[in-house]
Parts: structure tokens; C-alpha cells; sequence
């Protein structure tokens, strides 16, 4: 199964760069507001990726996936810091749904299912972008063909000049940032190092925070899971470059500065016809960020488990 659902008021959804409907109905609530989309039924083995992006500075989320058996809650986005008690997760006894940090996976096949998307403030934003993608949690990505399409190179970053404690874990906001800098040089790194940090996983790779770092500069964007390379030609030929989630074994993505890796973000500008275009924030120094990897092995890298992606706007 491959879906993915875009919904956001009409001034967010004019400036995504891929097809967006109208924004979902929002209820209010006596602690805030909120909002579901329903899922039709979605196989085993799938990943659902939930992601919403808004204009409320201090304003946190949930997102909760709903069905006749059993409903499974994502941590609050921003996550406050662990307290002495665990919260317990709400688990049917078939095991349908696993959670983890910012997406949810099918263990079994699951019956229709909606997803809450819960506002910890009254009332509806004024601006949002709301996204779900699902696809198969592993895939053989199709075999891309050679194409052109390229988005004007962003500034190189390398998150090893970062502060030396956190060097080794800063991927996701160093790509980030590179992104929005694209389009505004001004925006500080390290400002975006420090609104990526998530307190309940003390990590900097938490998805959501990502978007919601992003929204704190007016660029409401989502996270998105990709199946191919359609919807990012898509949004590369629009200018714009991609965050992607990339792993890999030893030896199969030459020339990058990792050897191996079970997560890494880099950003992703353009293709030109067998190469990707990539800034690869792993690289020791600034020079060495921009590299140029073979399509097919980064197509693996990326499009074979989850296929993630932050997709962000121009300002």
C-alpha cells in the first residue's frame, strides 16, 4: 500500500511544492482542539508517518492512531522530560500497531484505522500543514533512470565543527538547517541545533522537532516517507532541496564519509543524470561537504526502508 494525505489552509498549501487539499475540519476541545483523518485498511509491515507543521509558538501536539481495537499514542511534540513514572501505552492484545518516536508501524494487517491529531491549546491554528504518508516499511525501490533536476546548492555544513560533545549526533538539524538556509543565509545553525532537541530522547534526530524547528522560521513543511523519486523531482525542479534519511552497510554508498550507517540525514539538492547531488553534513570540514553519489546506491540508501524525507517551502 502507498498513500499519502496533504491538508493545510490555502495559504500553506499554495506554497508546498506538492499537491495539498483543503485543511481538515478542526473541533474544539476543553483542553485545545483536534482533528482526524480516517485510513482506509493498511497491510503488515507498513510504516505510517504522521506530520504536522503549524504557526502556534508554544503550542504542543499528539498524534494518536485509532481503531475498534485499541488506540496507540505518539509522545507529545515538544516532548517535556521524562518524569519518575512511565506513562503506559494503550496496546491491543493482537499486537496490530507498534509505536516509536515519530512514526507508527503495522505488525498485523490493520482494520480502517483514523488518525487524532490533538492541539495541547484552544482552538485551531490559523496556519498548518498537516501530512500522512504509508508505504511498506521495507521495499525494493524501483530502479531510478537517469534525469535531471537540480535546486540551487545550499551552504555546506559540516555538523564535526559543531561543539565536540554533540558533534557525532547532529545530522538531522545540520541538514535541516542547511535547507532553510538555502533560502535564508541569516538563519543561525546552531539556533536550529538547539530547537531540534528532544527532551523525553535527549537526541537531535526526532522527526517532528525537525518540522516543528522549521516552523519557528515561518517555513511550515512536512516529513514525508517516499515509495520513488517522482515526488522529489517534483520538489527539487521546484528550487527547493530535501532532507533524506539514509542507512547503509558497509561498501554500498562509495564515497561517502561514512562507512557504514544505521541513520544519517544529508541534504539532498539535485540529480544530474547517474549522480545525486548531496550535502553530506558527516563530511570532517566545510570543503568536503558537497558530494556527488551514484544514483541507484543512494536510491537504496534512501527508498529501501522508510524513505524519509523533510520537504520544506521556500519563505
Amino acid at each position: 500500500m502507498l498513500a499519502s494525505y496533504r491538508h493545510g489552509d490555502r495559504a500553506s498549501a499554495a506554497k508546498y511544492p506538492l499537491t495539498t487539499a483543503a485543511a481538515l475540519p478542526w473541533q474544539a476541545a476543553a483542553d485545545g482542539a483536534w482533528c482526524e483523518l480516517a485510513l482506509p485498511p493498511c497491510p503488515a509491515a507498513h510504516i505510517i508517518v504522521p506530520s504536522l507543521s503549524t504557526d502556534l509558538k508554544d503550542c504542543s501536539y499528539q498524534v494518536t492512531l485509532r481503531t475498534a481495537d485499541g488506540h496507540w499514542p505518539l509522545q507529545d511534540v515538544p516532548s517535556l522530560p521524562p518524569s519518575g513514572r512511565r506513562r503506559a501505552r494503550s496496546r491491543s492484545t493482537t499486537d496490530l500497531v507498534s509505536t516509536h518516536i515519530d512514526c507508527f508501524h503495522t505488525e498485523a494487517d490493520l482494520p480502517a484505522s483514523r488518525l487524532r491529531f490533538t492541539l495541547r491549546q484552544p482552538g485551531p491554528p490559523a496556519r498548518h500543514l498537516l501530512a500522512v504518508s504509508v508505504r511498506p516499511l521495507e521495499m525494493q525501490p524501483p530502479t531510478p533512470k537517469a534525469m535531471r533536476a537540480i535546486a540551487p546548492r545550499p551552504p555546506a555544513i559540516s555538523q564535526m565543527q559543531g561543539p565536540q560533545a554533540i558533534q557525532q549526533r547532529i545530522c538531522s538539524p545540520t541538514a535541516l538547517a542547511m535547507t532553510l538556509k538555502a533560502a535564508d543565509a541569516g538563519i543561525d545553525w546552531l539556533e536550529v541545533v538547539e530547537g531540534c532537541f528532544d527532551q523525553r530522547t535527549q537526541s537531535y534526530g526526532c522527526w517532528p522537532m525537525a518540522i516543528r524547528c522549521a516552523a519557528g522560521f515561518g517555513r511550515l513543511g512536512a516529513v514525508e516517507a517516499l515509495p520513488a523519486w517522482e515526488p522529489a523531482i517534483q520538489v527539487l525542479r521546484a528550487g527547493l532541496p530535501i532532507v533524506a534519511s539514509i542507512d547503509f552497510a558497509a561498501g554500498e554508498l562509495p564515497g561517502a564519509p561514512l562507512s557504514k550507517t544505521a541513520g544519517h540525514l544529508v541534504t539532498c539538492y539535485g540529480v544530474d543524470g547517474n549522480a545525486v547531488l548531496v550535502n553530506d553534513p558527516a563530511a570532517g570540514d566545510a570543503a568536503g561537504v558537497p558530494r556527488r553519489y551514484d544514483l541507484e546506491a543512494f536510491s537504496r540508501a534512501w527508498l529501501r526502508r522508510r524513505g524519509a524525507a523533510y520537504i520544506m517551502p521556500a519563505s
